[in-house]
C-alpha cells in the first residue's frame, strides 16, 4: 500500500482569465500525519485544497490519491473516505445539529432511496460525542456560537468518514480558546482513530505545535517541506512573510517570535 495518501506530481492551475495560480507543484501528503499547508495570503493554499476537494481540476500534472488518479475515483466513493471542512459553510439558521450532522451521511445513501440505516444513526451520535456536540443535538445552528458551530462541522466531517479529513482554515475567526480547542480535537481523531489530516493554517506557533509533516509555499510553489524543525526557519519567514521573527524554545517547545 502507498505511504502517502495524496501524491501531487507536475500540478499546475489557474482561474479563468487569471493569471497561474499554482506552478508545477509536486507534493506528497503522508498517511496518518497532521500535515500544516502554511504560506502568505495568495501562495496557492486555497487552490491546492480546491483541486484536493475536487472542486476544481488542474491544468496540467497528476493528481494521485491512495495510489488511483484522483479524476478517475467517482464523487461518491471519494467522499466515503475524504471528508472537508470549508473556510466558509452555509447552512440555513433553524437546521438543528443532529440534521446537519446526518448530511455527512449522503455519500452512503443511494438519492432515490435516502433511508437512514442503523450505520447512519451509529455513526451521527459517534460523531457527536467525539466533537462534545452532543449536548446541543437538537438546537438549531443559528443559536450556536463560532467555536460551536466548527465542532459541528467537524462533526458532520467525521460522520461521513474519519479516514481523511481536508480542513481550510478552521480557526479563523475564532478566539484562542476556541482555536486550541478545536486543534486538539484535530489531533485526537489523528492519534485515537489514526486520521489523516491536511490543514490550511496560517498561525505558525499552531503549526509547530500540532503539525508532524509542514509544507511552506510562496508563489504558487513548494518551498519547502518536512517537519516544522526543518521547514520553519527564521530565513524563510523572512524570505516568505517578509517579517523578522525569532525561534525559541521555552519548556523543550519551540516557539516563533515575531519582532
Amino acid at each position: 500500500m502507498p505511504d502517502n495518501i495524496f501524491e501531487l506530481s507536475g500540478v499546475s492551475f489557474g482561474y479563468e482569465k487569471t493569471a497561474q495560480v499554482l506552478d508545477g507543484v509536486d507534493l506528497v501528503v503522508p498517511k496518518g500525519k497532521v500535515t500544516a499547508l502554511i504560506g502568505p495570503n495568495g501562495c496557492g493554499k486555497t487552490t491546492v485544497f480546491a483541486l484536493l476537494t475536487k472542486t476544481y481540476r488542474p491544468r496540467s500534472g497528476k493528481i494521485v490519491f491512495d495510489g488511483k488518479d484522483l479524476s478517475e475515483i467517482p464523487r461518491k466513493d471519494y467522499a466515503r473516505r475524504v471528508a472537508a471542512v470549508h473556510q466558509y459553510n452555509t447552512v440555513p439558521d433553524d437546521m438543528t445539529v443532529r440534521r446537519l450532522v446526518s448530511m455527512g451521511r449522503t455519500a452512503y445513501h443511494n438519492m432515490m432511496f435516502p433511508r437512514a440505516t442503523t450505520d447512519d444513526f451509529e455513526a451521527v451520535d459517534r460523531a457527536l460525542e467525539e466533537t462534545h456536540t452532543a449536548e446541543f443535538a437538537e438546537k438549531q445552528v443559528g443559536e450556536l456560537s463560532g467555536g460551536q458551530m466548527q465542532r459541528v462541522w467537524l462533526a458532520l466531517a467525521l460522520a461521513q468518514t474519519r479516514e481523511t479529513l481536508l480542513l481550510d482554515e478552521i480557526t479563523t475567526y475564532l478566539d484562542v480558546h476556541y482555536q486550541y480547542e478545536i486543534l486538539n480535537l484535530i489531533r485526537s481523531f489523528n492519534r485515537e482513530h489514526g486520521t489523516t489530516v491536511l490543514m490550511v493554517l496560517h498561525d505558525i506557533n499552531q503549526t509547530i505545535r500540532y503539525a508532524d509533516n509542514v509544507v511552506m509555499m510562496k508563489h504558487g510553489k513548494i518551498l519547502a517541506t518536512g517537519s516544522a524543525e526543518e521547514v520553519i526557519t527564521e530565513e524563510r519567514l523572512r524570505e516568505v512573510y517578509g517579517v523578522d521573527a525569532k525561534l525559541a524554545t521555552v519548556q523543550d517547545k519551540k516557539i516563533c517570535i515575531f519582532e
